[in-house]
């Protein structure tokens, strides 16, 4: 096996280039996985805008990409639940697992998480990485690695619902149509709640939530999206995920919510402090919970996949090669109103 491969590194802001990187070692509980293909996140644009999201800061060169999927190459001497030749998909979050956030079951809040592509570790828009075994999971015969990969944004919509609460009956609304919204208007839908608005100004996310089975779509561009989901919906919902990161949605959330309702902020906002009616909420005797990443949520998200009952294929608008990383990243940022879901093939 070859020493070195091949590495898509970003130089500085705006600027990747194609290298080489060691392969990298894994120890005995870790799997060497060959990368197939990876999913373009918002924080990979954001990092490679600015080099930087919030208090982190890259140190170039670095590699981005933390939605892998690929082949078993190799597997450590006490790992038997892989073997080599099996495909799969890889959680990106390294938890501690000892402390007691990780013994409590939320894992997705250990202080001590390394996570792919953030500063610290490198991330998947390479050829070959090193992940502990626990992280990684099998993928279904039949399951190409182009959709497995999708299990990561598919992870953060099933944990995003969970959080939630909703129940059989509910109404919910969706802010934001780009993959995580789409991903969790999907999940509400497979889980049986029949009646979803959803809401975006872009007409070709818009468009892509109709063909994946949306119905109730709305241009925030044309009127009042908020009266016309309460004059549809007979005065508001039970459950808003505010998946956009703007002020504006966050107001729009707690306007569209019934009594006793429930705000899940999925979104990552620009600033640190948004703006939020109190006495609103206080009213209503509603409630804003969030949702970050996911946690034992990944076997839900690849068996959703294998099984059709989320149709993540249908939410890529965009596919390139690895040494296409540079013209990809610039036609999600420069073509954003055309861009849906971005997914690399290594």
């Amino acid at each position: 096996m070859a020493k070195m491969m091949k590495a898509a590194l970003l130089m500085g802001p705006g600027k990747i280039e194609m290298g080489e990187l060691p392969v990298p070692e894994y120890g005995d509980n870790d799997v060497l996985v060959r990368v197939k293909h990876v999913g373009v996140c918002g924080a990979d644009l954001e990092f490679f805008k600015s080099g930087r999201i919030g208090a982190w800061v890259l140190e170039f060169p670095h590699v981005l990409g933390h939605e892998p999927a690929g082949i078993v190459e190799a597997v450590g001497k006490n790992v038997t639940r892989l073997k080599p030749g099996d495909m799969v998909a890889v959680e990106p979050g390294k938890a501690c697992f000892t402390c007691p956030t990780c013994l409590s079951g939320r894992y997705n809040m250990c202080p001590e998480m390394v996570f792919m592509s953030v500063p610290g570790c490198k991330g998947a828009f390479k050829e070959f990485l090193a992940w502990p075994s626990n992280l990684v999971f099998k993928v279904a015969p039949g399951t190409d690695t182009a959709d497995a990969c999708l299990a990561e944004p598919l992870a953060v919509g099933i944990h995003s619902v969970s959080q939630s609460g909703i129940k059989f009956g509910q109404s919910a609304a969706v802010l934001g149509g780009g993959c995580i919204g789409l991903c969790v208007a999907q999940v509400l839908k497979a889980q049986g709640i029949t009646e979803v608005y959803l809401t975006d100004h872009n007409k070709v996310r818009l468009e892509k939530a109709k063909a994946l089975g949306i119905n109730q779509i709305f241009n925030d561009h044309d009127g009042d999206v908020v009266a016309q989901i309460k004059k549809l919906s007979g005065g508001g919902v039970d459950r808003v995920f505010e998946c956009t990161g703007s002020q504006k949605a966050v107001t729009q959330s707690l306007e569209l919510l019934n009594r006793n309702g429930i705000m899940v902020v999925i979104g990552m906002f620009g600033e640190p402090t948004q703006a939020v009616d109190l006495n609103g909420l206080l009213m209503k005797e509603a409630s804003i919970v969030t949702s970050f990443r996911y946690c034992h949520n990944y076997p839900a998200a690849l068996s959703a996949i294998s099984s059709g009952a989320i149709k993540v294929r249908d939410m890529v608008s965009h596919r390139f090669k690895l040494d296409q990383l540079q013209e990809a990243l610039t036609t999600n940022i420069q073509n954003k109103k055309e861009v849906t879901k971005i997914v690399i093939e290594i």
